[in-house]
């Protein structure tokens, strides 16, 4: 694992600038910071609008260490470990560095059993449940599906009347093919 005082991340991009932010924000949060002061922005700093950073390659080993030690942020990481896992199949990402790549896709392998585990705590919320399925099925290798699942929250245009429709807070029935077709799910009609 690249450490966070090597000078390589000088030399890695992230989002908006150089590794060596990225280092900072993974050093701040292994202190024990509170997450709202630094997971935003390393968010963005490895995983921005699909695309990973080439510092992310380096970053996945320790977002993992610190997803073992952190309770209060672990389902957080998961997903962000899984957004980064999935966006490196993206065909704008940077390829992963040579070097990179054992610790990076061990890193993966790593996370999925504390993934698993997150998913069978009591009282997991659905966008926390969408995430999660999202981030192992990308960590198993299955990109685009992860961002299928992770996209079960957004809205759908309706093909009739061009209206935007929230699947998930809609009252609409999401029933039976004969009631999309205008039939009754009511049996005998």
């Amino acid at each position: 694992m690249l450490s966070l005082n090597d000078g390589r991340w000088s030399e890695l991009q992230s989002t908006y600038g150089d590794g060596r932010r990225v280092a900072r924000l993974l050093s701040v949060a292994a202190a024990g910071t509170q997450k709202d002061e630094w997971y935003d922005d390393l968010f963005q700093e490895l995983c921005h609008q699909y695309t990973v950073s080439e510092a992310a390659y380096a970053a996945l080993p320790h977002l993992v260490v610190l997803a073992r030690q952190s309770e209060i942020a672990r389902k957080h990481l998961l997903v962000l470990i899984g957004a980064c896992y999935a966006s490196a199949q993206m065909p704008n990402s940077r390829p992963i560095p040579e070097d990179l790549a054992p610790e990076w896709h061990s890193a993966a392998k790593e996370a999925i059993p504390l993934v698993g585990n997150s998913l069978t705590e009591d009282g997991i919320s659905e966008t926390d449940l969408r995430y999660l399925l999202s981030s192992i099925t990308a960590l198993h290798g299955y990109h685009s599906l992860a961002y299928v699942i992770e996209g079960l929250d957004t809205e759908i245009e309706c093909p009739n009347c061009g209206a935007l429709i929230d699947p998930i807070s809609s009252s609409l029935s999401m029933g039976s093919s004969s009631e999309a077709n205008g039939g009754s799910s009511k049996s005998g009609e």
